[in-house]
């Protein structure tokens, strides 16, 4: 279920409404969805700071809930590559950035990442990395209009306080080989409190459990099934599934959905050699689907990429 999942659309009210239940609630999803996770892994998980083959660079933009006033947009931009080798053993480094906007609400995380990999045998690869750096929360109570609700006795509202800052670790293991792979994400690691905003806020543990395969059905085609399961405190837990048909190396395009929420159309293109856009439709198959029944998202991704590196494995994630 996405973050701000209701059964009764409306306008910038409760668009409002619902940024107050994502960041009261203990058991809400408080990280921004993507539909275009299998073209950005990193954005997902810093255990895959170098792990491609090159230094890649991704930047995106996601337009939830089309045609509803202060729906969330989301936009990104990481870049990850290799540190140095020592052996067998590869060191990547990275950083990230994110932004996060609903109504009146917004959001900015911005981390590092470091991750070792290392060579299990002569197929698999396992690395493990963590990112560290800071976020901040900001609520504009001057946007803010209160209905005929009690919303104006939230103590989020009462408060003088408009935005908190406060630091972020996250981890991850990542473990690869030329067709197969799986990963596993925990964002927000410490689970901060909040004592800025309410009486029980808390930054929930997000856990991300991915995995995919490559498998080639001809010269000229390969299929590439992945899906993803994301676990937040006491929420029902959210199941992506994507199948995308690789044409050459050159495009792929495919179906995904997400439980209780979307059903995705994906395609990803290279434009020149080291540039490669990827575009993800998201059609609203939740109580939003009759005001809002569409979410765009777009992706750029830019490789650099140098001499053949002596310990490299290729992973199916990044082909």
């Amino acid at each position: 279920m996405n973050r701000y999942m209701t059964t009764k659309p409306s306008l910038a009210l409760i668009a409002s409404a619902l940024v107050f239940a994502s960041i009261s609630s203990i058991s809400a999803q408080q990280m921004p969805v993507r539909s275009n996770w299998n073209f950005n892994y990193f954005q997902e998980n810093p255990a895959v700071a170098g792990a491609g083959e090159c230094l890649e660079l991704k930047a995106g933009y996601r337009q939830m809930w089309a045609g509803i006033d202060g729906a969330p947009t989301t936009s990104f931009m990481n870049i990850n590559g290799l540190l140095f080798e020592d052996g067998d053993i590869i060191h990547g480094i990275g950083g990230r950035v994110v932004e996060d906007k609903a109504g009146p609400y917004s959001f900015t995380a911005v981390n590092v990442a470091y991750s070792i990999n290392m060579q299990l045998n002569r197929k698999w690869r396992i690395a493990a990395g963590a990112a560290v750096g800071f976020a901040q929360y900001r609520l504009a109570l001057g946007d803010l209009v209160m209905p005929d609700l009690q919303a104006g006795n939230d103590p989020a509202i009462q408060l003088n306080s408009s935005q908190i800052l406060f630091p972020t670790i996250d981890f991850g293991i990542h473990v690869h080989n030329r067709y197969t792979f799986y990963g596993l994400s925990i964002q927000h690691l410490t689970g901060s409190k909040v004592s800025n905003w309410g009486l029980d806020t808390e930054l929930q543990r997000h856990v991300g459990l991915y995995g995919g395969s490559s498998m080639e059905m001809n010269e000229n085609v390969t299929f590439r099934p992945s899906g993803m399961m994301k676990l937040t405190g006491g929420s029902v837990p959210s199941v992506d599934l994507v199948g995308m048909f690789d044409f050459r190396g050159v495009v792929q395009a495919g179906l995904g959905y997400r439980s209780g929420s979307a059903m995705m159309g994906l395609i990803t293109f290279d434009v020149f050699d080291y540039v490669t856009i990827a575009y993800a439709y998201d059609w609203n198959v939740s109580g939003l689907a009759t005001a809002a029944p569409s979410t765009h998202e777009i992706v750029i991704g830019i490789k650099a990429c140098s001499s053949r590196r002596r310990n490299y494995i290729p992973c199916a994630a990044f082909q």
